[in-house]
Parts: C-alpha cells; sequence; structure tokens
C-alpha cells in the first residue's frame, strides 16, 4: 500500500483487519504568501541574474513553550490550491508550476503537534483534529469552500481581520477571517511567537500585507503502521507493507521516495 496520509478509509479499513497502529505528532498551521520578488530580494538581494530562477526558503524556530515552528512546502512563484478530501471541509496545500513565476511566493508555517494535543486516546484521535479543524474552517468561512484568510498585519496585532496588497492565490476565493476561529490557540500563539524570529534572520519576512490562508493540516500523516523493523512489511498481516506517506515514516516528497524504495528493496531481497 502507498496510499498517501489523507486516505482516512484505508486507515479505519487496516484498525478493522488488525493491523497495529500508533499516533504520531505532525504540523499544523496556514499558508503564509509574500510577493515573489520580494522572497527574491531576501534571499539574493538586489538585482539578482534571472538564471537563479524564484528564491526558496526554509526556516524552523524552537520555542521557549517547547513547541517547533517551522516552514513546509515552500513554493516559490507558486500559488495555494484547494486540498480538501472529504466533503464540509477547507485543507489548503501549495505547488508550483514548472516556470515558478507566479505572482506570490508561498509555504506553510507549522507548529509541532504530539498526541497530548489530540484531546483523546482514540487511534484516530489526530485524524479527529483534523477534521475539527477543516470543518470549523469551512464554517468560518461561509461554508462555500472559500478559504479563510487574514494579512499578517492584522494576524500579529490580533486586529480586525483584513486583507493588504498582497492577494491570495487561493482560487475558489477567501474570506476574511481571524486564524483563531478555526485554528487551536497555541497554533496562533506559537505562528505569532515564531514570525519575529523568522525576521530577524531574513529581515523583511514579517511584511505586513503578507497573506495568511488556513487551515494547512496534511502536512505528514497522525497515524504509523507498525512495521517489522527486519522486513518493514506489516506486523500480524505477512505479505502487506504499506509506504510512503501513509505509512507514517515519512514526511514530504523526498523521503516519502525513499520509503517506497526501501521497502520494495526488503520484498526484492527477501
Amino acid at each position: 500500500l502507498a496510499t498517501g496520509h489523507s486516505a482516512r478509509d484505508s486507515f479505519e479499513l487496516l484498525n478493522s483487519i488488525g493491523v497495529m497502529l500508533e499516533r504520531r505528532g505532525f504540523g499544523i498551521g496556514m499558508r503564509i504568501e509574500h510577493p515573489r520578488r520580494h522572497i527574491d530580494r531576501l534571499i539574493y538581494g538586489d538585482n539578482p541574474p534571472s538564471e537563479l530562477g524564484a528564491a526558496s526558503y526554509h526556516l524552523v524556530t524552537h520555542l521557549d513553550s517547547g513547541r517547533s515552528v517551522y516552514s513546509f512546502c515552500m513554493c516559490p512563484g507558486g500559488e495555494v490550491v484547494a486540498a480538501a478530501s472529504e466533503e464540509g471541509g477547507i485543507v489548503t496545500n501549495g505547488m508550483s508550476l514548472h516556470a515558478r513565476d507566479g505572482e506570490n511566493s508561498n509555504a506553510a508555517l507549522l507548529v509541532s503537534v504530539t498526541p497530548e494535543d489530540f484531546g483523546s486516546d482514540s487511534i484516530f484521535a489526530g485524524l479527529d483534529l483534523q477534521r475539527r479543524i477543516e470543518h470549523t474552517a469551512y464554517l468560518a468561512a461561509g461554508s462555500d469552500y472559500k478559504a479563510p484568510a487574514v494579512s499578517l498585519g492584522a494576524f500579529m496585532t490580533s486586529a480586525r481581520p483584513s486583507l493588504g496588497d498582497v492577494l491570495p492565490s487561493y482560487a475558489l476565493g477567501t474570506r476574511e477571517v481571524s486564524p483563531e476561529e478555526y485554528l487551536p490557540r497555541f497554533i496562533t500563539d506559537s505562528i505569532r511567537a515564531a514570525i519575529p524570529d523568522f525576521d530577524a534572520w531574513l529581515p523583511g519576512y514579517a511584511m505586513s500585507s503578507a497573506a495568511l490562508t488556513g487551515p494547512e493540516t496534511r502536512s505528514t500523516s497522525p497515524i504509523r503502521v507498525i512495521r517489522d523493523e527486519r522486513t518493514l512489511g506489516v506486523l500480524a498481516i505477512k505479505g502487506l507493507w504499506c509506504a510512503g506517506e501513509g505509512s507514517g515514516y515519512s514526511g514530504g516528497i523526498v523521503s516519502s521516495a525513499r520509503d517506497g524504495l526501501m521497502i520494495a528493496e526488503r520484498i526484492i531481497n527477501g
């Protein structure tokens, strides 16, 4: 199986046939968008050669609270896309076309979430937390699949939600909604605490007109399939392997591809 981290019905099926699963931490947050040329200037300086292409970044900070806040899936010259897999929910993700020449550059800003935050001991408690946030965001933004959005300046000052000059690229449209209406407070407080660190490393990152669109809940899987350490096969069911994001052992495209290669090598080598 290589189902991906959002195959919720597959997790339920695996549980029903006796496959051992465990809860795992993941990240929750929002997408931040800056003008592409602004990010290029922060990374490259003024008047960079065109051959460099759109600039990317990776940021992480560790807060006094013990949580980490980090950028994920940075999309230079890209767009924020709709990624819901169930009716009545809002999920954002990001992508770049080959040219990477879109008006904005975006990245997820994620806060580390642990099983202790899930609010239940259920194997599916992390999945349930995702669903609650996604459905609450759907309701808060008008129940028509527009996404909730706000400017970074309004978010940082807890002002009335509004947008600035940076227009969200989310194709289905957005509505101005405070992130506190759909995200747990520890998520929004952590992102606010992280922005000054990011701005210290990339002066100008905290531009007030940058746009925040949410929620981003599907960074990695909230469930891990327990595997045999030697064969990497699924425990309790001989001849079944679970690879990639859906296995809960990887996070992102490259590590998921590597996980698939490892599984293939173990199967070939017996």
